[in-house]
């Protein structure tokens, strides 16, 4: 099952490159979809995990009854991972989803100075283990890690004024703005979503990251 408002919440949650803001970004500071994705994350990190495990065990069976049938499974079936050396289609998502726009627009700001290496991404996905990824979601992200998509491909696909100002939050979230490639990046991504300043002031301020 791919859910891309648990994948976005973990990206938000953790950091990709960047602060890890975690329960800063709540309430009013959300920005709509980042908020949602937030909550869905939040809720399922907060699923309890060993619910079955803690279950007391069942009566034991009658001398020469059948066993009982296994309990079903609440893990949605996945198909075989290709062989080894196989890059395999990796399923691209429903166009449109803004959860997946966001995720993109991470990751792209993220690459800003060309530095998403072997290292990064490995730490990317270990930051993203506790969400336990299923298969599919597991090769979206790798995917994107491995061809971050261009900020043109990122805006084209924006098509509100409320979107366009997520889009540039969650750039913002996912790094540190310590770098000229990262401050002319975030300028170049307000300029191409129509932002002025006084909206990315307003951003900064929700998110509680001072404007550079």
């Amino acid at each position: 099952m791919f859910n891309p408002e648990k994948l976005l919440g973990g990206l938000i949650r953790s950091g990709v490159r960047g602060r890890g803001l975690g329960r800063m970004v709540s309430g009013g500071a959300a920005l709509g979809l980042v908020g949602v994705a937030m909550e869905a994350v939040e809720h399922y990190m907060g699923r309890p995990q060993a619910e079955s495990r803690n279950r007391p065990p069942g009566p034991p069976p009658l001398p020469g009854s059948a066993p009982p049938p296994p309990p079903p499974s609440s893990r949605v079936s996945v198909p075989p991972r290709p062989p080894a050396g196989s890059a395999g289609p990796v399923a691209e998502p429903a166009s449109g989803n803004a959860a997946v726009l966001l995720i993109r627009a991470m990751i792209a700001a993220a690459n800003a100075d060309g530095v998403i290496d072997t290292q990064e991404r490995t730490r990317i996905l270990e930051k993203l283990k506790s969400l336990e990824l299923s298969q599919q979601e597991h090769e979206f992200i790798l995917h994107e890690l491995l061809a971050p998509k261009d900020m043109q491909d990122i805006v084209s696909e924006v098509n509100t004024d409320d979107l366009a100002r997520q889009v540039y939050a969650a750039s913002l979230l996912a790094i540190e703005v310590d770098t000229e490639e990262e401050k002319g990046y975030l300028q170049r991504l307000a300029a191409n979503l129509g932002l002025d300043s006084a909206a990315i002031n307003a951003i900064h301020r929700q998110v509680q990251v001072p404007r550079v």
